[in-house]
C-alpha cells in the first residue's frame, strides 16, 4: 500500500470517528448538564412546569413559554431589562430531561437562581443539588458576589438541599421564604 492510500484511509478514519462522536454528543450528551436547546428541550420542560406549577410559580400569572422562548424570568414591565439574559441549563439523562435550572444576573453584584427543577421520574439521585451548584458556580463565575433564591416555606425537600449547600434565610414573606449565599460561604461548605 502506497504512503498516499494509507494517508487516505487514515484521514477517512479520522473523519468517521469525529462523525460518530458529534452523532452519539447529539443523541445522549457529552454531559450532565447543557445548555438549554429550543427544540430539543422545551416540550419536556413544559411538561415539568406544568407537572409542578404549584411548587414553581407563585402565582398564575407566569407564562413558562415566554421565559423559554424568550430567555427571560418573565414578562413583567419590570423584568424586561433581563429580556434574553436568562441562563437555561438543562440535566439530561438517558436522552430526556431530567431536571433543568434558570439563573441570572440581576446586576453587577448580585445573582439570582430563578428555577431548579427535576422531573418527577427523575427525583431522589441528588440532581436537585446538583443543579442548584451549577447554577452558583455558574453565577461566581459571571462575578456575582451574592446569589439569591426564594421558595415556597411549605416546599422542605428544596429548603433542605438550599441549607444543604449553605443558603441563608434572610426573610419570609406570604408563604415564600427568601435565601442568599455568598461564594465565600458556598466554597468552604462545599470543597
Amino acid at each position: 500500500m502506497t504512503i498516499k492510500k494509507k494517508y487516505l484511509l487514515s484521514t477517512a478514519a479520522f473523519v468517521l470517528a469525529c462523525i460518530a462522536s458529534v452523532v452519539y454528543y447529539k443523541s445522549f450528551d457529552s454531559g450532565p448538564i447543557v445548555s438549554f436547546v429550543e427544540e430539543r428541550d422545551t416540550k419536556e420542560i413544559l411538561d415539568i412546569f406544568y407537572n409542578d406549577w404549584y411548587w414553581l410559580f407563585p402565582g398564575p400569572d407566569y407564562s413558562p413559554e415566554f421565559i423559554l422562548k424568550n430567555k427571560a424570568p418573565g414578562k413583567e414591565w419590570y423584568q424586561a431589562r433581563y429580556m434574553g439574559k436568562l441562563h437555561i441549563k438543562v440535566l439530561r439523562e438517558s436522552g430526556k430531561v431530567a431536571g433543568f435550572t434558570t439563573f441570572y444576573k440581576k446586576n453587577f453584584y448580585e445573582g439570582h437562581i430563578q428555577f431548579v427543577a427535576v422531573a418527577k421520574d427523575f427525583r431522589k439521585k441528588g440532581y436537585g443539588q446538583m443543579l442548584t451548584e451549577h447554577a452558583i458556580k455558574s453565577l461566581i463565575d459571571l462575578g456575582s458576589k451574592k446569589i439569591t433564591l426564594l421558595t415556597r416555606l411549605n416546599n422542605t425537600r428544596a429548603r433542605s438541599i438550599y441549607e444543604r449547600i449553605g443558603f441563608k434565610e434572610t426573610r419570609r414573606d406570604d408563604g415564600f421564604i427568601f435565601y442568599f449565599i455568598t461564594p465565600k460561604v458556598f466554597k468552604e461548605k462545599n470543597n
